[in-house]
């Protein structure tokens, strides 16, 4: 491995938190296969950075922050190493690139790479389920937010499409939140331009009203200014493929109503669908 200074400094601080057995600087560049002056150099800003205490030579011991900031790093270099083992990088290159990953990647980039990997685990644990509800799912996510692409389908094929209007009624992606194996999926609602049903001439509306369907019967959705929210364990979910190719599909009924009208845009039913 091509070392950049930053790099190896990080190496010398998971050998800290890993506890090796000789954390001096010779035992240090035995385990790294790294020069003595190299070490000794990269322990001196790592002390300065504060991050080791080096006031016993013979005994140097990670500060406080340097102990945060190890767990931190080596949680970075877990969940990336995954990731890119899981999109089919090879050992060594995964291994080398996971370091620069969680040197160098935002937090908002890592939360995004930690919500995939998420995914990941949660679709290798149902691999083996064919079908399944959106409470499984969430139960087995941790707590946070996840956002998943969806389409929303009419009931019929209109003018060589079952692509509801609706669709373009939310915001894309919609957002799953879980909590402590409790879901929900939430819809940012935007207006959008159609031909009224009765005039045809052009209307802009909003979605003002949802159903969705659960437990043989049609239940209202929270509402929160633009925002719709609905169970996710209303949903139920196809498991098909494998691997890298495996995909969740989950779907349930829901009923819209506009803020144009019934009699322009009339209540409509359609199959709202998630891909995970």
């Amino acid at each position: 491995m091509l070392e950049t200074p930053d790099i190896l400094r990080l190496r010398i601080l998971l050998c800290f938190l890993k506890k090796d057995k000789s954390c001096t600087v010779t035992g240090v560049s035995r385990t790294l296969k790294e020069s003595k002056q190299n070490i000794s150099r990269a322990m001196m800003a790592l002390e300065k950075d504060g991050l080791l205490d080096r006031s016993n030579p013979r005994k140097p011991m990670l500060t406080e922050r340097g102990h945060m900031m190890g767990i931190r790093y080596s949680e970075r270099i877990e969940i990336t190493l995954d990731h890119l083992l899981y999109e089919g990088v090879d050992i060594e290159n995964a291994k080398r690139d996971a370091f620069y990953w969680a040197l160098y990647c935002s937090d908002a980039t890592m939360n995004t790479v930690k919500a995939t990997e998420e995914q990941y685990r949660v679709k290798y644990e149902l691999r083996n389920q064919k079908t399944f509800n959106g409470k499984q799912l969430c139960n087995l996510l941790k707590n946070g937010s996840y956002q998943f692409p969806f389409l929303i389908y009419r009931e019929q094929v209109k003018n060589g499409s079952n692509i509801s209007m609706a669709n373009e009624g939310f915001e894309h992606p919609c957002t799953l939140y879980v909590e402590d194996g409790e879901g929900w999926i939430q819809l940012c609602a935007q207006t959008v331009s159609a031909k009224s049903a009765s005039n045809g001439k052009l209307l802009r509306g909003k979605a003002q009203s949802m159903q969705y369907f659960d437990s043989g019967q049609f239940i209202d959705a929270e509402i929160n200014g633009n925002v719709f929210s609905f169970p996710a364990e209303a949903l139920n979910f196809l498991n098909m493929g494998s691997g890298v190719g495996q995909i969740l599909h989950g779907s349930c009924c829901v009923r819209m109503g506009s803020s144009a009208g019934s009699v322009h845009m009339p209540e409509s039913t359609a199959i709202f669908t998630i891909l995970i």
